[in-house]
């Protein structure tokens, strides 16, 4: 049983201009979130309109997964997507990954959705080269609908909650799959604890997304030094409340990732050279405050051709890993 109010409209067009009117599109058109479609995707999923996937107590927000539902609809998403949005609706949604924080923030965090496991497969989540970008719908309209949830459900409207002195275009849309099947490593969720052929989406709320580039390196040590240098720049910031499971993703590409699959580097060994080295402050240098090695997460993904890694440096949250039901 649904429970939104109902709406009715004389033609689509009059529904566009109404939800834009309204401030319920990111400024875009949408797709129309008929009863009919809703309960296609709750039933994709497995849920009850009613079930909450979490909260954010200082905004006296719940979300629900009716909630979640309309506005995968009205990204784009197919119904075979409602599994991975609901999960990372969950992730953000985790009080460790600071929703309110986050979302409401000067400095216009963005969130990421990567996902990892058999999943990636079944809905075509692009991994490979031009992954970050647009032309996929599933990274498309995934990344969307938890933006549109944000929004819509938990209130980040600019001028309201969402105070982004210049915002992000990352808020439109993020979500990439690890590149899995193109990397010699453990994938990331196997590291966090879940199964090979288990699928999850990790949700991780970024305030910078830079790339480390480098043409001339050909050691992992080599590729590591300028991925710190330009970790470097930007810094890594905790708090109290956040205490040691602060994270920073690097996303590293096949032309790097060739000079640690060549020595047979794993992704534990890339942590090992650089945890000593992220301890020590140097002059002019910002601090990279995280509570341990695995506080860096890595990932595969991206095609051939550009010598370089990309660091998703996060807000003041967690990365959260969910399973997808």
């Amino acid at each position: 049983m649904l429970n939104a109010e109902r709406h009715a409209y004389d033609h689509h067009d009059a529904l566009q201009e109404d939800y834009a009117d309204r401030g319920w599109t990111d400024g875009l058109p949408v797709v129309a979130p008929t009863p009919a479609k809703v309960e296609a995707f709750l039933d994709a999923a497995g849920l009850k309109a009613g079930e909450v996937l979490g909260e954010v107590p200082t905004r006296e927000v719940v979300v629900t997964a009716e909630h979640a539902a309309i506005n995968a609809v009205m990204a784009g998403c197919k119904q075979e997507y409602m599994p991975v949005v609901a999960a990372a609706v969950r992730a953000h949604l985790h009080e460790k990954a600071n929703c309110h924080s986050t979302t409401g923030t000067l400095c216009g965090a963005a969130q990421v959705v990567v996902v990892n496991g058999p999943v990636r497969k079944e809905i075509e989540i692009a991994c490979e080269g031009a992954c970050f970008g647009p032309g996929f719908r599933a990274n498309a309209t995934i990344g969307r609908a938890l933006r549109l949830v944000i929004r819509n459900v938990c209130r980040a409207i600019p001028d309201f909650l969402d105070r982004a002195s210049f915002s992000s275009p990352l808020r439109y849309s993020f979500c990439f799959g690890e590149n899995e099947e193109g990397s010699p490593w453990l994938p990331m969720h196997v590291e966090r604890g879940f199964a090979p052929d288990q699928s999850t989406v990790t949700v991780h709320s970024i305030m910078h997304f830079v790339s480390a580039i480098d043409f001339t390196a050909r050691t992992p040590e080599a590729v590591l030094d300028t991925i710190l240098a330009t970790l470097r720049r930007y810094g890594v910031f905790s708090d109290r409340f956040l205490g040691d499971g602060q994270n920073v993703m690097l996303v590293v590409g096949p032309e790097h990732m060739r000079f640690f699959a060549e020595e047979g580097w794993s992704k534990d060994d890339m942590r090992g050279y650089l945890w000593p080295k992220i301890q020590k402050t140097g002059a002019g240098e910002r601090p990279i405050m995280l509570g341990q090695p695995e506080g860096m997460l890595i990932t595969a993904a991206g095609g051939p051709g550009m010598a370089e890694t990309w660091l998703l440096i996060p807000h003041l949250a967690w990365a959260i890993t969910e399973p997808i039901s």
